[in-house]
């Protein structure tokens, strides 16, 4: 489920999951997003950071335990 080859485009993804997921965050507290919109916006968004952001250090993990 990873590549062995791409630890840092593994590194990228992590990086921009972390600032969605900051983009998020400033959205909600700062903006008043109401109806469907905020379900939209955190549901699917914050699944799709969270979910990228988590394979992202798991293959980060594997990867630099293979080297040790």
């Amino acid at each position: 489920m990873y590549d062995k080859t791409k630890l840092s485009e593994y590194k990228f993804r992590a990086i921009v999951s972390i600032f969605l997921l900051c983009l998020l965050s400033y959205l909600v507290m700062f903006h008043e997003v109401k109806g469907p919109a905020i379900f939209e916006i955190v549901f699917i968004g914050g699944l799709f950071s969270v979910s990228s952001l988590f394979h992202s250090a798991w293959a980060i993990r594997m990867i630099l335990k293979e080297v040790e």
